[in-house]
């Protein structure tokens, strides 16, 4: 419960310190005497203006281009788990919103087994991980599917149940989940 408070607390001071920005481009007005540089004059880029209604290319937020995963990896959101060696995950895909670009689940659910010896990391921060055993992924997943959040303890928080993970070959057993983190 502490932490949704903060997480309510956080959102409510970017909310009051960025009401006065403005999401610009990358384009610059510097056909006015503009210096190059950023300035409060920046011009609002064509993607903000709505003409990029998905977000694929900037769209509501105008967060430019999509990221891309590096080889190998592959962003799932855990819709459902049954025991502590299944998952049920859609595909992520970036969706762009005011705060940045955000993952989350699209399509189909599809079936992945959780090895004894998966190796997991739980996020604890921006950029902060610990390293978990399978139990502890296991618990950990239970309690954020069902917000429960009394049962997820410091210094761990449920971030959307999006995950980082990598497959075997034959794309049915996950070797490696790192949970993601985002605000």
């Amino acid at each position: 419960m502490r932490s949704v408070r903060h997480a309510i607390g956080a959102l409510a001071l970017v909310a009051a310190l960025g009401g006065g920005l403005t999401a610009c481009g990358p384009e610059e007005d510097t056909a006015k005497g503009g210096s190059g540089g950023s300035s409060a004059a920046a011009k609002p880029s064509q993607a903000a203006k709505g003409d990029d209604k998905d977000g694929a290319h900037g769209g509501e937020g105008d967060c430019g281009k999509p990221p891309k995963l590096p080889a190998g990896i592959k962003m799932i959101q855990v819709g459902l788990h049954r025991d502590v060696s299944v998952i049920e995950a859609m595909d992520a895909k970036p969706k762009c919103t005011p705060n940045d670009w955000i993952y989350h689940g699209e399509g189909e659910p599809k079936g992945y087994k959780l090895p004894a010896d998966v190796k997991a990391e739980l996020a604890t921060g921006s950029g902060q991980y610990k390293k978990v055993s399978r139990d502890e992924l296991s618990m950990h997943l239970d309690a954020c599917l069902v917000n429960d959040y009394s049962r997820v303890k410091a210094p761990f928080s449920c971030y959307g149940n999006v995950y980082e993970i990598t497959l075997n070959d034959k794309g049915d057993t996950v070797k490696t989940m790192r949970e993601r983190w985002s605000v």
